[in-house]
């Protein structure tokens, strides 16, 4: 069978199936930001997420951008845009557009599949035919593997929702332009001392991602 075929037919699957389990899709899309790529789309998306990539702005991007889900109005209808993997070229990012303003049944549909979708990416994006290429798409995982852990260590030190954590760890990468993936790899490090999943080819955040970290712990322990 061909991979390349299947894996775009998996996507394609996967999203049929996340816009069934949400009343009121309109479309789904995956896209790769910052090289402006448009992986996969169905319905509305295939035109609203080209709008966005070529115009380099709207909530597409900015979920690229800044690493964290965001949520707008696109074309007049509401859109959630996720972004799944972090990868050296940037985030995978899953949009979905709905006819109303998301609720929490359709975020929690849309949480639960997004990593699916992203995974399903990086095997058509990293893996076709290219063996060393696997490792890229692990470290993928594990970069949002740490993401997950550090969110963890910042809401154990000052109470707080996952998005709050989530974008103090945000705010603290782009004070200092440091990529959020190093980051939240250096504050696991710092605080645990290892990597939960003792992965053996990780590559150490450079030292000022050390130095952000160390910085913020500090901050959030006081």
């Amino acid at each position: 069978m061909d991979q390349v075929k299947f894996g775009a037919e998996l996507i394609s699957r996967l999203m049929d199936h996340l816009c069934s389990q949400l009343p009121g899709c309109t479309g789904a899309g995956l896209s790769v930001w910052p090289e402006g790529k448009l992986v996969r789309a169905i319905g509305a998306a295939a035109e609203l997420d080209a709008e966005q990539l070529a115009g380099g702005a709207g909530p597409l991007v900015d979920a690229s951008r800044d690493e964290r889900q965001v949520s707008g109005k696109v074309g007049g209808m509401d859109v959630v845009a996720v972004p799944g993997s972090w990868g050296n070229s940037g985030p995978v990012v899953l949009t979905v557009y709905l006819d109303h303003e998301p609720g929490v049944a359709d975020l929690k549909a849309i949480e639960e599949i997004e990593p699916l979708v992203a995974t399903a990416a990086a095997v058509v994006e990293f893996c076709a035919g290219e063996v060393l290429r696997a490792d890229q798409m692990v470290r993928m995982v594990q970069h949002r593997r740490y993401i997950e852990q550090a969110k963890g260590l910042v809401m154990g030190a000052r109470p707080s929702a996952p998005g709050e954590a989530f974008e103090l760890l945000v705010r603290a990468s782009q004070h200092a332009n440091v990529k959020l993936r190093d980051v939240a790899t250096a504050l696991v490090l710092i605080v645990g001392g290892t990597l939960e999943d003792s992965a053996e080819e990780v590559v150490e955040p450079p030292a000022v991602a050390f130095d952000v970290a160390r910085r913020l712990w500090e901050a959030l322990r006081k």
